[in-house]
């Protein structure tokens, strides 16, 4: 098996984002689960097969994370490249204006309570 890889250290809800230039399968594992990618074994993995780049991944929790990049099977392979690079989403925005308040239950005027 011939892939492409990128490990990260990554904090929870970075992002990876992993450009590609073939259609081909995209993962992202955890390094625990790399071993066991790399050794043939079974393993969990975020992702799947991809026909458009860029391709995103929200980092679930914290740790050291690669980002692959198949090359197709040992039967069939493909000469594919790309390329991985990890971001910290900004704040959330409203029309661009960072949000600031909390939202907060209204004070009832009425009694919506049925009798």
């Amino acid at each position: 098996m011939k892939f492409l890889h990128r490990p990260f250290n990554a904090q929870a809800n970075d992002r990876i984002k992993v450009t590609f230039s073939k259609p081909t399968k995209i993962l992202l594992i955890h390094s625990e689960q790399f071993k066991n990618y790399k050794g043939g074994r079974t393993y969990t993995y975020r992702g799947g097969f991809m026909e458009k780049s860029p391709a995103e991944f929200t980092v679930p929790f914290a740790g050291k994370w690669h980002a692959v990049i198949e090359k197709g099977t040992y039967k069939n392979p493909i000469e594919v490249t790309g390329d991985a690079e990890i971001y910290t989403p900004g704040p959330a925005t409203l029309n661009g204006a960072e949000q600031t308040e909390t939202s907060r239950p209204g004070v009832k005027d009425y009694d919506d309570t049925l009798e």
